[in-house]
Order: structure tokens, then sequence, then C-alpha cells
């Protein structure tokens, strides 16, 4: 019995397949991994066919002998899906799964081009999945698996939620029958192939080191309104949410990590706030990290969960960079995005916290949500008001913000705007790329901490901003945005 599983995300780390890949292989069960990184990763490109035909080809006959195929994806990668399923069904008869936060928040519409989605974690339901196709009986009953039977759709319930996520192996990177996306060819991937790709992630460019990137738990303790969290949480209700693997898992992870490949110069702990483990929980994590691992590393925070008490531990233990989501300065969209316990004077706490160990920490960078519906002029200027009154050095992290499905925000603006052009507006657009305005534009410049905050506050006079932020001036901003990331390119050195 062989699984295939398929990520079009832009980097290889896929957390999820990865996991699935380690749980089907401890039960004995042979896994294939395809990584097609999207060629036009976070660029906005409008295009349904991703790939060239010849990838097609490929992927198909790698996929020949398999008896299952799974495909994870994100809401704005469900075009590179589409083709991918298409192009598979064309060729094979070999029934194909969709799983991620997609399928998990749309399954009906997932299930107009997949055999059968995944709801939820997949660990567990995929084992099961893969039992019930080696053993050649009834699948239509398994826990998390919707699935289209005589016309009809059946929605299996879920299974409770995984609470000891010790009970999952560490993510699969045995590099047995694992193939990428490599300039436009289909490679199979092994030690120096690995270290090529890793090499030329996005995260591994920024910090110009070989970044190995994990997750440590799952979950995250706050409910933003925008955040798919917000869905998963629905999902489970009722359920502890916010889980974490054991300090000796994920030491025990990144020890065989940095032994298997020895070019790795850094970690990323990806999750979405690492400093919400208790106290005592980092301290001890740090404790055997600095012991057994010893490599500079970053990881994320929230206003609610940075401590002084947490950062000194963390900053001891290799601390290298940290990442802290503000995401607005005004009460009114804080309200929106259902953080207003996450007031500017929590958030400004926070940051002094930070600033603290900015002597020892390399890059301090703070996340900002822009482009959002219900907000204002007055809005965008308390924002820019609070970056003016950061301490530096920061780097600011810009988003347009996506209206994901399953979301209380999407269900919101929805409601406002039943005509919400999804397929413009969410499916289709990226994160990473702002609205050409006059506020957005002066974010930008304040990127990376460079512009002086004196004229940061001239700049955002509400009278200055109700003149250069009129639309009208939009065709200006389109062609001075280009030169603006150029110019913020060259300031760090880049090409």
């Amino acid at each position: 019995m062989k699984v295939t599983l398929i990520s079009p995300y832009p980097d290889i780390t896929s957390f999820g397949i990865r996991t699935i890949s380690s749980y089907l292989k401890q039960h004995h069960f042979e896994t294939q991994l395809i990584f097609l990184p999207d060629p036009f990763g976070d660029n906005s490109v409008v295009r349904e066919e991703r790939y060239d035909e010849n990838i097609m080809d490929a992927v198909t006959n790698l996929c020949s002998n398999s008896d299952l195929i799974g495909i994870t994806l994100m809401t704005n990668f469900f075009d590179g899906a589409i083709q991918i399923t298409k192009s598979l069904k064309r060729r094979l008869n070999i029934p194909i799964i969709w799983g991620g936060i997609h399928p998990t928040v749309r399954p009906e519409e997932c299930l107009n081009y997949a055999d059968m989605v995944c709801v939820g974690d997949g660990e567990i339901a995929m084992l099961e999945l893969a039992q019930r196709f080696a053993e050649r009986k009834d699948y239509t009953d398994v826990s998390n698996i919707y699935l289209k039977k005589n016309g009809h759709i059946i929605k299996n319930p879920l299974k409770p939620i995984v609470q000891d996520l010790d009970t999952i192996p560490p993510p699969d990177y045995e590099l047995v029958e694992n193939f990428v996306l490599d300039n436009n060819k289909l490679v199979k991937m092994d030690y120096e192939s690995f270290k090529r790709t890793i090499s030329n992630t996005f995260v591994s460019k920024a910090i110009k080191k070989s970044a190995y990137m994990t997750l440590t738990g799952r979950g995250c303790p706050h409910n933003c309104s925008y955040c798919c969290n917000d869905s998963l949480r629905k999902l489970y209700h009722g359920q502890r949410y916010l889980r974490w693997r054991s300090t000796e898992h994920v030491i025990n992870e990144l020890v065989a990590i940095k032994e298997k490949f020895d070019y790795i110069g850094y970690i990323w702990l990806s999750d979405d706030a690492f400093f919400a483990r208790k106290a005592e929980d980092i301290k001890e994590f740090c404790k055997e990290y600095k012991k057994k691992v010893n490599l500079p590393f970053h990881c994320l925070g929230s206003p609610l969960t940075v401590t002084e008490e947490k950062l000194e531990n963390l900053v001891d233990a290799g601390l290298d960079s940290i990442q802290m989501g503000i995401e607005t300065g005004s009460r009114h969209i804080q309200e929106v995005f259902n953080r207003k316990h996450m007031d500017n004077e929590r958030v400004m706490n926070a940051i002094q916290a930070i600033m603290k160990y900015k002597d020892k920490i390399s890059t301090i960078g703070y996340d900002f949500i822009m482009d959002v519906p219900y907000e204002t002029d007055a809005d965008r200027i308390e924002t820019l008001k609070f970056i003016s009154n950061i301490p530096k050095p920061y780097m600011i992290g810009i988003f347009s913000l996506v209206l994901y499905p399953g979301t209380s925000l999407y269900d919101r603006v929805k409601a406002d705007n039943p005509s919400l052009d999804e397929e413009k507006d969410i499916y289709r657009k990226m994160y990473g790329k702002v609205d050409e305005n006059y506020t957005n534009l002066l974010l930008l410049l304040s990127k990376n901490g460079k512009l002086p905050h004196l004229i940061l506050k001239i700049l955002i006079n509400k009278y200055v901003v109700a003149v250069l932020n009129n639309p009208s001036l939009r065709p200006m901003y389109k062609l001075v945005f280009p030169l603006a990331r150029k110019g913020m390119h060259f300031i760090r050195g880049e090409k």
C-alpha cells in the first residue's frame, strides 16, 4: 500500500504532509512525497495553469504506482491543486484526497474536484483510510473524511483532536522517495538537492543561512477574527485547542536534523505564538536546546505572551530573531480583529521588554495587516502614528488582509457585501501584495526602520493624508511603489 502526498506550497517545509508521512511509515505504509513549489510563489499572478505540461507528465509517472494520492492546500493555492488533480485524473484511476485548511473549511466545494476530503487534523484519518484501502474494506465511514456516494455527500464525524502530540512522530525528512520541482524539472531529492533547495527558501535567503523550519505545537491561544485558527477552534469547539510537543520530542527532532544535514545553521520555529508556552516549559526547552542544538533560532510571540522572563531564557539559548504580530495601531480595527485585549499599551509593554535585549537579538520584526474592510484614513493614521513611536531598531512586516473562508471576519464581510468577488479578492489574492496607496507607501518606507520618526509624523498629518491618499492618485502610486521597493532592497544590500 503506497500513499503519495503532494504539496504546492512555495517552500518544502509542508509540515502537514511530512508528519502524515511519518505517521504512515510508523505503521508500515510506504509513502512518497512530491513538492511542487508554485512557480509564481507569492507573486499575485492570475493564471489557472500553474505548472507546465511536462511537469504534470512527470508527476503522473511518479504517481502511477500509488494506491492513494493526497494533496494539501491553502485557499490561495486552490488553482494549483485543481490543475494537479485534473491532470492526474485524466491519466490515472487512483483516488485523490485533499486536505489542509481550505478543504477543512470548504469541503463541499473541494469535492467538485477531489474524490475525498480530510477535514481537520489528518494523521489518524489518513492512517485509517490507508488501512481500509490495504484491507480492501469499505472506507465510506472513516472519521474526518467527506466523500460523495451516489450523488450525496457523506460527512463523517470528526475524531477528537489529538491532545498528546508526542504520539505523532516528527516530520519526515528521510529523503526516501522525495521529489521536488527544481528549475522546472522534477528531480529526486537527496542530500545535495535538499541543501540546494533549502538554501533557496525565502527564510534562508533572508538570514543568509540554511534554515530548518518546524512546529513545536499546534493551535494558538488567541482568537483573531481573520486567522484560520478562528475556523479550527470552532471546528473543535469545547476541546483543548492549544497543544504542545514535549521538549524531549522537539529536541530529538532538531538533534537528528542537525546530524543528518550538517549545513543547517539556523532553526526557525514557526509556531503562531511560541511565547505562549509556560515560562517553566520555555526554561526547560532553552536548557536542552542550548546543550544539544546550540544554533541561532527564530520564534514568534504576541503582545500578551512576550515577557522578560521568557526572553531572558530564550536569548541565553540563542534567540537571534523575534517576530511579533501587532497587526494594527487602531483601537477600532483591534476590535474588528477581536484583539481589543491587545491594545497599544499592552503592545508597547511587550516591545519595551524586547528592547531590553536589542543588542543580543539581530532582527526584531513587527507585523501589520493592511487593506482591511471597515478601515478609515483615521485608522491608518493611528497605525502609522503607533509605528512612529516604536523604539528602533525594527523591521516591519506588511501584509494585505485575505478574508480566508471560515473565519469570523470573512463571515462579517460576506454578510455586509454579498457580491464580494471571492475569486479575485480571496482565492487569487496574495497577502504579500498590498494596495498601492499613500498610507501603504509610508508603511513600505518604514519597513526597515530607517525612516526618521519625525518625518513620518509630519507625513501622517491628517490634512496631508486627506490630500495624498485620494483614490485619484492611485495611478501615480502604481508607478512609485516598484521604485520604493527597489530602494528598500538597495538599502538592505539586496540585488
